[in-house]
């Protein structure tokens, strides 16, 4: 997994709350490592609860929301989700809605 993700600017749970604040913090290590600026750059946020839809909102991201875990596909949606999935065991569908989202910020 290493050539996939860059650990340097990720963000962990226990570095910083809220976790919408954890991802602005991450996405401004991208852009100090690899240049530009972080509101040009498309994020999706992938979690499971409203709170990660939160998250996902406060740290200028769009979000996909997996149902698989206490919360239901409807209070998902209500949260604001922009993408609401049964699981994440569809892989194409899982990429298909990332390459959507951040297609749409790319070409706008």
């Amino acid at each position: 997994m290493d050539r996939f993700l860059d650990f340097e600017i990720g963000g962990f749970g226990s570095e910083i709350y809220p976790m919408g604040a954890q991802l602005l913090r991450s996405r401004g290590r991208a852009a100090e490592k690899y240049g530009g600026e972080t509101g040009t750059n498309p994020a999706v946020y992938l979690g499971d609860s409203g709170r990660d839809v939160e998250a996902a909102r406060m740290g200028g991201a769009h979000s996909i929301s997996v149902a698989s875990g206490r919360s239901t596909a409807s209070e998902l949606r209500e949260a604001g989700a922009d993408v609401v999935l049964g699981d994440l065991a569809d892989t194409e569908a899982v990429v298909t809605a990332v390459d959507q989202l951040t297609s749409a910020v790319s070409a706008g």
